[in-house]
């Protein structure tokens, strides 16, 4: 299928690389405005690449969704230039090393970011949605929320929250025509696993992972992503609303074997 999001305005937020970009440059090519945000300059590059291959981009300056008034801002524009919002894909999303700084710190930003920041950048969309009785919201959870490769509180945490966030504003928002779905990525290799190792340190890393975790036996990449994402922001998916999918390759969905993070320690099993 062509064109499957024609003349359709998408915000895409975290749309400066990995998943976020995937989605943002898939909707582009089939059909989409898009409006890329995200912290990094990077975003600019890529929306002049989506007009450049006769795509539609915008790029509105740096967004920051830790920042309710740069999130208003980006959504100001795009109405005031297009008149609509059809579809919000929420990518945006953070971990911060908690050794580096201080734990509150850290703990402070993650939630920011992640949790309020989602939370944030929804609502500043579904008004006007709520105006036209007609919009899709793809929010991204982790497949760690619940089913964890290796423990990272705060981050899991935030991402739960996310979880419920779908649920609820789903049933909010279904009388209006407007439906909410939550994506829920496995071990896609994205920048966040670029801080963890480099080298051969991460090929072992996701090698162990993909060999011991997922059933599909590899780790995902940001196009295993962005197709359920088109899947829910397309009329593919006009009779669901409130689904969180997992999209790992079986990780969560099928079963999880022990972290290979914790190969060599004693294992804890259930019977």
């Amino acid at each position: 299928m062509e064109n499957m999001l024609k003349d359709q305005v998408a915000i895409v937020t975290g749309a400066s690389g990995g998943m976020g970009e995937a989605v943002a440059r898939l909707f582009a090519k089939e059909g989409a405005i898009v409006i890329l945000g995200d912290i990094s300059d990077k975003a600019q590059r890529i929306c002049a690449e989506i007009n450049e291959g006769n795509g539609v981009a915008r790029c509105y300056g740096t967004l920051d969704i830790s920042r309710p008034e740069s999130i208003a801002q980006m959504v100001d524009k795009a109405i005031s230039e297009f008149g609509k919002i059809d579809i919000l894909a929420a990518f945006a999303g953070k971990t911060f090393d908690g050794e580096s700084l201080d734990p509150k710190a850290a703990y402070d930003l993650t939630m920011d970011i992640n949790m309020t920041g989602t939370y944030n950048t929804v609502f500043a969309v579904v008004p006007h949605m709520k105006e036209r009785k007609s919009g899709k919201i793809i929010i991204c959870s982790s497949n760690g929320a619940f089913n964890p490769t290796t423990p990272a509180y705060t981050y899991h945490m935030a991402k739960a929250a996310c979880e419920s966030l779908t649920v609820n504003l789903a049933m909010e928002l279904a009388p209006l025509g407007i439906r909410v779905n939550c994506i829920k990525p496995g071990a896609v290799h994205t920048s966040f696993w670029d801080e963890l190792a480099e080298g051969e340190a991460l090929e072992g890393i996701l090698g162990g992972i993909a060999h011991h975790e997922v059933p599909m036996g590899r780790i995902g990449t940001a196009d295993d992503i962005a197709g359920p994402t088109l899947f829910f922001a397309s009329e593919l998916s006009s009779y669901i609303t409130g689904l969180c999918l997992y999209v790992g390759g079986g990780m969560g969905q099928i079963y999880s074997h022990p972290q290979s993070f914790l190969l060599g320690k004693t294992p804890t099993t259930s019977t």
